[in-house]
């Protein structure tokens, strides 16, 4: 076999050139540290990595929303807990102006302090975030959801639906609230039905006033009272002491009244600081109990409807001109004052149970993001450590590669030089 000159500088060249490219391999991975910096020597592996960056790269797009969900969760949940003080509040000072003795100068003085305490609720409800978005506006985060109007009025200019976050694989969470359902659409009275006292009842001597009752039968209550819309008016006859009620439709006292049902109870006996029921129409069992206190007059008459919703605002003004209202230190000015405010103490129990639920909704749902976020970084390490076994390299190991590789590439050089040194000529 013939070996030509040509064929030694080729041999030689060629096993440098391998030798040079196994040792830059080498020396990229030494200073990047990724086994994969060429995708053709490991295909299999380097797919695996790039699926696991993008499951990567969704849980860091996850985790983002969900500190921010988190954010404005715990924010909702601490303006509603300083909305349920400022509801407490209200309510203390309530109970303090329903007592006859109160001086004309002291109910001056608190409702002058409820227009603050108004002032300061729509304050709560118009809360913005870190990024100027308000966070009881529904989905019109960037629109004040709450304007106090010139005559006290409260208007809401938001809408009913939830901001939502994607905090995890499949699982989309409200992160906002709407301020209809928290503020607005409140249920007045116990929530069932309202009492209310005729405005005849302010000048008469009477001292009867009826708390906000009970449902003794649910069933009978929504039918009488929702689907029939049924009104019942309780009067209180000559003597004082025997009432009747009459059922019908329509706002009592209104040219729209109309006690299509008749009398459902008639000449009953009444004695002060007992509870009245209310039959349902056709007679039947009491499915409705209103307590009465002191003692009512000739003609006072007391109407009970299906409850309707009311604003916490609304409430709040219901209090202040339950204290502006009439002057008179009379027994009937003083004792429709006390059946205002009862009706204000009631639709505050109302408020606050409406906002208690709300917190506690909050609650279940920051609770879910905190889990989630775990959950989130669990798989997050999980993943990072299954791409750092496929993309990571042993430094110990790919040392002793680049040494070996390094070594053999001088002993190419070494023979390759002394191969090009050789000659027939030293040896003639």
């Amino acid at each position: 076999m013939r070996v030509s000159t040509q064929q030694f500088y080729s041999t030689g060249l060629s096993g440098m050139l391998n030798q040079q490219s196994t040792l830059n391999n080498l020396s990229q991975q030494l200073s990047t540290g990724n086994a994969l910096s060429n995708p053709a020597d490991n295909p299999v592996a380097n797919a695996q990595v790039l699926n696991l960056s993008a499951k990567l790269s969704n849980l860091g797009a996850y985790q983002q929303a969900n500190q921010s969900s988190q954010q404005d969760l715990q924010l909702s949940s601490s303006v509603l807990q300083s909305v349920n003080s400022l509801v407490s509040q209200v309510q203390q000072l309530a109970v303090q102006m329903n007592n006859a003795t109160v001086s004309a100068q002291d109910r001056q003085n608190a409702a002058a302090a409820m227009t603050g305490n108004l002032q300061q609720l729509v304050q709560l409800a118009n809360t913005q975030n870190a990024n100027g978005q308000y966070v009881f506006a529904g989905s019109q985060s960037s629109t004040q959801p709450f304007q106090l109007q010139a005559n006290g009025n409260v208007q809401y200019m938001g809408d009913g639906a939830q901001k939502s976050l994607m905090i995890g694989p499949g699982l989309n969470m409200p992160v906002s609230e709407a301020g209809s359902a928290v503020f607005m659409n409140v249920p007045a009275g116990n929530g069932s039905f309202t009492v209310s006292a005729a405005a005849g009842n302010s000048g008469s001597s009477g001292t009867a006033t009826m708390g906000p009752g009970s449902v003794l039968d649910p069933g009978a209550a929504s039918q009488q009272l929702v689907v029939q819309q049924s009104q019942y008016q309780i009067t209180f006859a000559a003597s004082g002491t025997a009432y009747s009620i009459t059922s019908g439709t329509g706002a009592v006292g209104s040219a729209s009244w109309n006690a299509s049902s008749g009398t459902v109870v008639s000449g009953a006996s009444y004695t002060p600081g007992q509870s009245i029921g209310i039959p349902a129409t056709g007679g039947g069992t009491n499915f409705l109990s209103v307590p009465v206190e002191g003692t009512p007059a000739a003609g006072d008459s007391f109407t009970i409807a299906a409850a309707r919703p009311q604003s916490i605002f609304q409430t709040f003004s219901d209090l202040q001109q339950a204290l502006t209202t009439g002057s008179g230190s009379g027994p009937g000015a003083n004792t429709q004052r006390a059946q205002a405010i009862s009706n204000v103490l009631a639709n505050l129990n109302q408020a606050q149970t409406q906002v208690l639920s709300t917190q506690a909704s909050i609650g279940a749902r920051l609770q879910q993001a905190q889990s989630v976020s775990s959950l989130n970084s669990s798989l997050t390490l999980q993943f990072q450590t299954q791409q750092g076994n496929l993309a990571d390299i042993s430094y110990p190991q790919v040392i002793t590669q680049y040494q070996q590789s390094l070594t053999a590439l001088q002993a190419s050089q070494k023979a390759f030089a002394q191969v090009q040194g050789l000659s027939l000529f030293n040896y003639i």
